[in-house]
């Protein structure tokens, strides 16, 4: 009988230990969040041509032909080749659906992504790609150089500000926080401004950009970071 008693007090034991095992830690999960403002030093944008002719190899001419023009006008504005890309080379049938499915036209297209370093020369060369026969506009966004040490410095006060707040919610509760027991960097979305232009007439685009000065601002561009971390609760 004693042994009986013995061997069932041994699996309660077990079984209390077990429980015991399962139980979730005891911390605090809490996210913190910081951001810096900088100013921008260089810009990229994405700008082409786009070519229409009957004759497929007639339209691919003509798009290569405006493609070498806005090459000389970037070289001429000093650009440098490393911050010249071609991006996009396409060539496509246009289809009249109403005769079935015949060709009208083809589109020849070509994208050429550029890097601006000096801010204030911008618009000229915007201008100037534009007078060469540039006459697609699909974005512009801009960069800073430093964007590793503004990272770096934006994630170091987003765990402090973690810290802090983990901090707080223990202390509301009479507690105090440990050791951190897990972190994670949440993904930041881009913030990168996309905008576009189409153009027929190069002239007059650059007449207006005359007229009206400055077309763009670089403003401030915030760099984020967020952190999941998890302290003990003590």
């Amino acid at each position: 009988m004693n042994v009986i008693r013995t061997v069932i007090a041994f699996l309660l034991l077990a079984a209390t230990a077990a429980a015991q095992d399962k139980l979730p830690p005891r911390v605090v999960r809490v996210v913190g969040t910081a951001d810096v403002s900088v100013v921008p030093d260089r810009a990229v944008i994405a700008i082409g041509v786009e070519k229409q002719n009957a004759s497929a190899s007639l339209a691919k001419l003509a798009a290569d032909g405006a493609a070498r023009r806005l090459l000389a006008a970037l070289r001429g504005d000093g650009i440098e080749e490393k911050d010249i890309q071609t991006t996009f080379l396409s060539l496509q049938p246009q289809f009249n659906y109403r005769k079935g499915m015949r060709i009208s036209y083809f589109v020849a297209e070509q994208t050429m992504s550029i890097t601006v370093r000096d801010l204030p020369k911008l618009d000229a060369v915007l201008e100037s790609l534009i007078k060469a026969g540039g006459n697609r506009i699909d974005s512009i966004y801009y960069e800073t150089s430093d964007l590793r040490k503004y990272r770096d410095q934006t994630r170091d006060q987003a765990v402090k500000a973690a810290r802090e707040k983990a901090q707080a919610l223990a202390h509301a509760l009479g507690q105090e926080i440990g050791r951190a027991y897990s972190i994670e960097e949440v993904p930041e979305p881009s913030n990168q401004y996309f905008g576009g232009l189409m153009s027929n007439s190069s002239d007059e685009v650059a007449n207006k950009s005359r007229a009206t000065g400055p077309s763009t601002a670089a403003g401030q561009k915030k760099i984020s970071a967020s952190v999941v971390v998890s302290f003990d609760l003590n």
